[in-house]
């Protein structure tokens, strides 16, 4: 049996040198060609050749001498097209790729527009009556519109007028609603080390649970860390939404964030109403960035809660998935080494970038709430907010927030003054009545310019008075020595350059100081660049004022390719005095597996310390193991997995990335293993042909792709792109429908036992035209499990039928199957 490379949607398709022939996918197009190229020779074509259309004359004498049924000249001179009936094709509209698609053709190869080629193609309804058949005429409505088939790939371009495509409108209504799923979202990294005698074992869980039902979004956040025998929970927050598209409102109710544009959250138990636009707050993608000595564990707390842990590596780390409690608080940074020392460091709320808020409103209304231990006594408090924009360079905020003994007002204006440059500043003030009466202001101003293609800063600045307080301030810290180590002001500056020979280059530094006149000032610099190829990379972290003036870092890397996806790493790294030395290989094996291995020398101790890790994405989670040991009797074993699991209707599917709010569940078939491309990355089918689509964007368009190359060999898809247009809180369902097939390779005979000649006509009872034999009898079919009453014409033939018999079980491992076939005469 001939070998032959799988074929998909989008893949160069191989010949095959075997009997002569080429890729029976050709044959159909070779075809066309066998009949063009011996037309051209003829003497006896019409004068006016180029007229297809014209009452064109040949010789049949001389077709048939060439063994080409004159019958099909006219047929198949005219240009390359479909036969009639139904073909999955790929379309393209004006250039655009939209993804596989089923369409119709009749007897004469014109395509049917109906109402599926009209939606896929995204082209508006033409007012033209629909045929019998249910086809609209495009060509009357738009008659510049220009139809290219490509038989021989499976492909159809459309060239339509501009005014041809269907306008973007924003139709709440034209959403998918609706759906009922749990869910699990898990992030658990758990790290031992044993120096010597002395053991450290260090678990972190962040987990998320809840439902979608009706549009309605339920879902409880906690953090648990185990430290040795102590453990300790933080519960972040339990709460259900639900938006309301017709008045663009979202309602919250539970254990929830406080959202204000101009004044900072809180934590409370109550209800909230705001535009649905205000969810843009949450969040945040600016990353959180530092350097850590050795392999890590790293805790992130915003006014005091803890909000995220994780383990990272040794080296500079960037963490962009953590969900602030609010926007307009600091977040504190520790990182605790392996040998138990630690680092903390503040991120200012500038740093993090506070940006502009979203037009809209907030009201809220509910009971404050700590995260850390039970508090007597929370204040019931109602809070409310307003955006607008005054033009399209302006955009005006105030908020007020009321609870016992407290109140809060503010105001801000965001400005657009010039391109590429953004201003906002805001004031807020404060009124603390719980123990003594406090007044205070706090003003923030910052400031974004793009300076040309290459050049970006930003600049920030906040002071307050001492009698400012936040809401959590004056509820839960009312220790007047703890007020005195509040920040008074805070200062930052980071500056981004980029250049194509350079690389890219950015710096960050910021400056705080408390009301007892402590300063603490840090600076973290990072360039990298590529030069053919080759990766470098330089950090630098410098703690310029303060108590941590030891955690200076500084961490260079060089990374070489070694072949398409294997890269050596060399890297020199000085931190708290000590200097390190490594190299490492890293390899990314294939989608689901990548590899590292390195070795590390300490100058000081001259201590070796080697290291391995792995990346596993098993199709359904995601998992991180690594391994690292030095001279000094010193190791450690990290472990982390990530990932979500949806129970439906249809039982329980797993998913290698968080589950967000609005999610889909697809299936193709019931065929497992198949890989689909989503926003959030590539999944599999499991067992039950189900996946999960992790996130689609609310009230928007998230493509959907299967990959056709690992589809099972007898198996064609319908259509393998899907767009979702789901509304916040919906699960969607997906099915790519497919349908099974079996393609056969025929050597054909006749009933003295010669081959079928070259140029036979294969076609249906009917007379629906086929295909054509080829040299030494071969016949394709694209599906033999339809096939069914085969009738065989050419010149000099008598009329058979065709007539073969094939396993009774497909073997799915070939794209198509060969076997004898013979030509009877009845």
């Amino acid at each position: 049996m001939n070998t032959v490379s799988k074929y998909r949607d989008g893949e160069a398709m191989p010949a095959i040198r075997a009997a002569g022939t080429s890729h029976p996918l050709r044959l159909q197009a070779g075809a066309v060609l066998l009949l063009s190229n011996a037309l051209v020779s003829f003497d006896a074509l019409a004068s006016d050749a180029n007229d297809v259309s014209s009452s064109t004359s040949f010789d049949q004498t001389m077709l048939s001498q060439r063994g080409i049924d004159p019958g099909l000249a006219t047929l198949l001179l005219a240009a390359p097209r479909f036969t009639a009936g139904r073909h999955p094709i790929t379309l393209t509209v004006n250039g655009l790729r939209h993804g596989r698609v089923d369409v119709t053709f009749n007897g004469e190869g014109d395509l049917c527009f109906d109402r599926a080629l009209i939606d896929a193609a995204n082209l508006s309804v033409p007012p033209a009556p629909v045929t019998d058949r249910g086809c609209f005429d495009v060509l009357v409505t738009w008659p510049q519109t220009r139809i290219e088939q490509d038989p021989a790939n499976l492909g159809l371009s459309l060239i339509v007028p501009t005014n041809a495509i269907r306008p973007t409108v924003r139709d709440i209504s034209g959403f998918q609603t609706g759906g009922i799923a749990g869910l699990l979202n898990y992030d658990v990294n758990s790290l031992y080390s044993q120096y010597g005698s002395q053991t450290n074992r260090y678990t972190s869980a962040n987990t998320e649970v809840g439902f979608n039902a009706g549009d309605w979004i339920v879902r409880s956040r906690q953090v648990q860390t185990w430290q040795n025998d102590v453990s300790r929970t933080a519960h972040l927050a339990a709460y259900a939404q639900r938006t309301f598209a017709s008045h663009e409102t979202v309602l919250q109710a539970g254990q929830i964030n406080l959202y204000n544009p101009v004044l900072a959250g809180a934590q409370i138990t109550g209800v909230q109403v705001m535009t649905e636009q205000a969810l843009q707050v949450e969040g945040q993608s600016t990353p959180i960035e530092g350097i850590a000595h050795s392999q890590a564990q790293v805790e992130i707390r915003q006014n005091g809660s803890l909000i995220h842990s994780t383990v990272v590596p040794a080296g500079p780390f960037s963490l962009s998935n953590v969900r602030r409690l609010d926007s307009r608080s600091d977040v504190e940074v520790t990182v605790k080494e392996a040998d138990g020392r630690e680092q903390h460091f503040t991120v200012p709320v500038a740093m993090l970038g506070v940006g502009l808020p979203a037009p809209g409103f907030s009201l809220a209304a509910g009971q404050v709430r700590s995260l850390g231990d039970a508090q007597s006594g929370e204040p019931w408090v109602i809070s409310g907010g307003w955006s607008g924009a005054l033009n399209p360079n302006a955009l005006l905020s105030a908020g007020a927030t009321a609870a016992t003994d407290y109140r809060a007002a503010g105001a801000g204006l965001g400005l657009l003054p010039w391109s590429d440059t953004q201003i906002q500043t805001t004031l807020q003030t404060t009124d603390t009545r719980a123990r003594q009466t406090d007044r205070g202001l706090q003003a923030d101003l910052n400031v974004s310019q793009r300076l040309g293609e290459q050049w970006s800063i930003n600049a920030g600045t906040s002071y307050r008075t001492f009698g400012y307080r936040e809401l959590s301030e004056a509820v839960f810290d009312t220790q007047s020595e703890r007020s005195q180590s509040r920040y008074r002001d805070q200062h930052s500056l980071s500056l981004a350059w980029s250049t194509p020979g350079l690389g890219a280059f950015s710096s960050g530094f910021n400056r705080s100081t408390t009301f007892d006149g402590q300063s603490s000032s840090r600076v973290l610099t990072s360039w990298g660049t590529n030069i053919r190829g080759v990766s470098v990379s330089a950090t630098a972290q410098r703690q310029v004022s303060g108590t941590q003036r030891n955690d200076d870092s500084v961490y260079l890397s060089v990374s070489i390719p070694l072949g398409e996806k294997r890269r050596v790493r060399s890297w020199v790294r000085s931190s708290a005095g000590e200097y390190r030395s490594g190299v490492g290989l890293n390899e990314q094996v294939n989608d689901q597996l990548s590899y590292r291995v390195g070795v590390e020398h300490d100058t000081r101790d001259k201590q070796v310390q080697s290291s391995a890790g792995v990346s596993l994405l098993p199709r359904y989670s995601q998992l991180d193991l690594s391994y690292t040991r030095s001279d000094a009797e010193r190791s450690s074993y990290q472990v982390g997995a990530r990932g979500g699991a949806v129970l439906h209707g249809d039982g329980l599917t797993l998913s290698p990335y968080p589950v967000r709010d609005t999610f889909a569940l697809l299936s193709v078939g019931d065929a497992s293993a198949i890989k689909v491309s989503t926003p959030s990355g590539p999944v599999w089918t499991d067992w039950q042909g189900q996946a999960v689509v992790p996130q689609v964007t609310a009230y928007g368009r998230s493509p959907i792709e299967v990959d056709t190359r690992s589809l099972p060999r007898n198996l064609d898809i319908n259509n393998g792109l899907a767009v979702v247009s789901a509304g916040r809180g919906a699960v969607d369902k997906v099915e790519f429908g497919v349908t099974l097939t079996r393609r056969a390779l025929l050597k054909v005979t006749t009933d003295n036992g010669a081959p079928l000649p070259r140029g036979a006509t294969v076609s249906t009872a009917n007379g629906e035209f086929i295909t054509l034999a080829q040299e030494g009898g071969l016949v394709f079919l694209p599906n033999a499990l339809t096939a069914r009453d085969l009738w065989i014409t050419a010149p000099g033939l008598e009329r058979c039928e065709l007539r073969f018999e094939l396993p009774a079980k497909a073997n799915t491992q070939v794209y198509y199957e060969t076997a004898p076939a013979q030509c009877r005469t009845l």
